[in-house]
């Protein structure tokens, strides 16, 4: 028996010490699946749930959900619906302008990624609006836009404006044409948004390809160097498919923030004016967690409808990543 415990110990041993390098990294990873699972994954299939129900979050005094079972009849209210029309047409054109943020923050990476003196310092410029927070950002050009007193406003003042004194003595302006009010344009508020979220979103676009350009193969540079390759040529043929990581990671984040926009909106036009800023995310909070909500069931097909559109693009990248090490091996 004592022959037969000690040969199950020196077994379970050797098990051990023959898949330890198997087993450490999920030793660190099951904390953080769990965690991850707690929190995102459990979530999505609640929401998922919850949008084939109508219900405005309230319980009975028994602790009864008043929440009734209505099947797809949130996603039939959808196509319908002329406001969620205009947030995803607003979510579609954030998705497009925003991925200006990648080729410009690849040329000021470009630009700062040379040794010459105060190089430092301008990158610490072009740094700063990646490091501030979202809602500093959108009080920033909210300020900006101001047609009173912003920086707006003081150019157009300057260019279509006259200054002359009134009865009491101050300064007054008499413009030929009234100065544009951004954000309160249905028109052209939601590009003014999108300007004020692709500041800080160029700035870390631009990290990502600083990082890259770091990395990038110098034997190679001087090769193509040799063989006659600048400019446009060294760029596209040597330097960019080296950059092909960053690129990935700067599109796909682009992407997944284009999406899940929400901050700007928030601090800057609240949706207005009359729900033409709208996206997704804020429809989904305005409809089911602000004061005006408590539709919870409705908010949820909303947010699904956002989660299916995020899913695809990211399994989209993720898939032509997988292609990418395929075909490099």
């Amino acid at each position: 028996m004592a022959v037969t415990d000690n040969t199950q110990t020196v077994s379970r041993a050797s098990w051990l010490a023959r898949n330890k390098l198997n087993i450490a990294p999920w030793l660190f990873l099951v904390p953080a699946l769990i965690y991850f699972a707690i929190y995102v994954v459990i979530p999505i299939f609640e929401s998922i749930w919850l949008s084939f129900y109508e219900w405005n979050g309230l319980y009975l005094a028994d602790g009864t959900s008043t929440a009734a079972w209505v099947g797809f009849d949130n996603y039939i209210k959808l196509w319908s619906d002329p406001k969620f029309w205009t947030s995803l047409k607003n979510n579609v054109l954030w998705l497009v302008l925003f991925m200006l943020a990648v080729p410009v923050g690849l040329f000021i990476a470009l630009f700062l990624n040379q040794e010459t003196l105060g190089m430092r310092l301008y990158k610490s410029l072009f740094f700063f609006p990646f490091v501030i927070s979202q809602v500093v950002v959108g009080l920033i050009f909210g300020w900006f836009y101001n047609p009173d007193f912003g920086v707006v406003g003081s150019i157009w003042k300057a260019l279509y404006c006259e200054e002359t004194l009134n009865l009491l003595g101050n300064v007054t302006y008499r413009c030929a044409q009234t100065p544009p009010d951004i954000l309160s344009s249905a028109e052209f508020a939601t590009y003014g948004i999108i300007a004020a979220g692709l500041w800080p979103q160029i700035a870390y676009c631009m990290i990502l390809y600083l990082t890259g350009l770091n990395n990038v193969a110098a034997d190679q540079i001087e090769a193509g160097r040799l063989d006659g390759a600048k400019g446009w040529k060294m760029l596209w043929y040597i330097v960019l498919p080296q950059l092909r990581p960053a690129t990935f990671i700067a599109v796909v984040v682009t992407v997944i923030g284009a999406l899940r926009s929400f901050d700007m909106i928030a601090i800057m036009t609240q949706g207005g004016p009359f729900g033409s800023t709208n996206v997704l995310a804020y429809y989904m909070y305005e409809t089911a967690i602000s004061e005006y909500g408590e539709r919870y069931g409705y908010g949820s097909a909303i947010a699904t409808v956002l989660f299916v559109i995020m899913l695809f693009y990211i399994s989209y990248f993720l898939w032509r990543m997988y292609q990418d090490e395929k075909g490099g091996h």
